[in-house]
């Protein structure tokens, strides 16, 4: 596991990390240690975990549940670390920005739980080592490397995680992840308008923009043009 970067980088996560962290947080039904660390998975584990299954609100699917594994695992280094910024960050910013990440995130970790049980999807219940990774690495920090470090670990995983909740929502099978998609992309979508607000968000902590395979030319330098005519002008 690659060492995390210094802050001299803005505390960037390269999105293939970003990515590792989502996916490796994710656990195969049924294979949970009792201290809610991942379990190295044996043979026919990795056939269970991407199966779905009939539930009583439709197929669950293992996109379905990685998202719910997910939103576990981002609360369980989010909510500490959140926490301890509310003491430790140099900025009044910062500490107001993830005192409210910190409330909302246990708010939205009940909602996650309830689900899960329903679902009968195991969650984990400790951050991952690259999550404690991030934990160390910001606790290391002082003054405004503290606050760019935290919120730039955060905004990265934010994005991310907020896209995967997009597309779950837009084909899960399932009404309840369905329902419980619709209700989380709010929440991470106001956690990641908090960071921003702190000023600490610059281009380097932001996942990669997603893949466009026919996109459109953009406009020449310096071109004028005038505003497209409305598109109900056009039907004929």
């Amino acid at each position: 596991m690659p060492r995390p970067r210094p802050a001299a980088a803005a505390a960037a996560v390269p999105a293939a990390l970003a990515a590792g962290l989502l996916l490796s947080a994710c656990l195969p039904a049924g294979r949970q240690a009792a201290d809610g660390a991942a379990v190295a998975p044996k043979a026919g584990d990795e056939a269970a975990a991407q199966s779905t299954v009939v539930t009583d609100w439709g197929p669950l699917g293992p996109a379905d549940r990685d998202v719910i594994v997910q939103l576990r695992q981002a609360a369980l280094w989010e909510i500490p670390v959140a926490r301890q910024a509310q003491r430790r960050a140099a900025r009044p910013a910062t500490r107001r920005a993830l005192a409210e990440i910190a409330r909302r995130h246990a708010g939205l970790d009940q909602l996650n739980r309830r689900v899960a049980g329903r679902l009968n999807v195991p969650l984990p219940n400790r951050p991952s080592a690259v999550q404690q990774s991030w934990m160390s690495e910001i606790s290391g920090k002082s003054g405004n490397n503290y606050d760019k470090t935290a919120v730039a670990r955060m905004r990265m995983a934010q994005g991310m995680l907020y896209a995967e909740l997009g597309a779950v929502r837009a084909s899960t099978r399932n009404t309840l992840v369905r329902q419980f998609a619709e209700r989380a992309q709010p929440f991470v979508n106001e956690q990641m308008r908090q960071l921003e607000s702190t000023g600490f968000v610059t281009g380097d902590t932001l996942p990669d923009p997603p893949a466009v395979t026919e996109p459109p030319p953009p406009a020449p330098p310096g071109a004028r043009r005038s505003p497209a005519p409305a598109a109900t002008s056009l039907l004929s």
